[in-house]
């Protein structure tokens, strides 16, 4: 089973995805993750979703941005069974839950946009005082 992991820009490359797709290969035992972290937006998506037989979605917050959730209803349109991963921060992974769970909200565009800052902003701020004091750690 090929699995195509949807989850927000502001996760790629951080310990949450790593911890994500650890347990996605513990508890899926997929032959191939597609990770859209290791080809970046611009790639073609859509051709990508069409290979997986299934797509993990990362919920932060029981939110759903925009991106994760087009992605996801592209799958379903594939027939591709869906999961959920229900995130908080890099502390906070889990449960991964077969389907989308009716408590989790689907963000807009505009919505995502102004969720996406209010998770990361706290990340650049602490960027900029890593330089002053030293590392805190980010959310992801």
């Amino acid at each position: 089973m090929k699995i195509y992991f949807s989850h927000p820009t502001f996760t790629f490359k951080t310990k949450t995805e790593k911890e994500c797709i650890d347990i996605i290969e513990e508890y899926l035992e997929p032959e191939d993750i597609i990770d859209p972290s290791d080809f970046g937006l611009k790639h073609d998506r859509k051709s990508e979703l069409e290979k997986a037989d299934a797509v993990v979605g990362m919920a932060v917050s029981y939110r759903l941005t925009y991106a994760v959730w087009k992605e996801m209803k592209m799958a379903k349109q594939e027939d591709a069974k869906l999961y959920t991963f229900m995130v908080e921060n890099k502390e906070n992974i889990g449960p991964l839950v077969k389907g989308v769970p009716e408590n989790v909200k689907t963000l807009s565009k505009k919505e995502s946009k102004k969720f996406s800052y209010e998770i990361t902003k706290e990340d650049y701020q602490e960027g900029f005082m890593t330089s002053l004091i030293g590392s805190r750690g980010s959310r992801f």
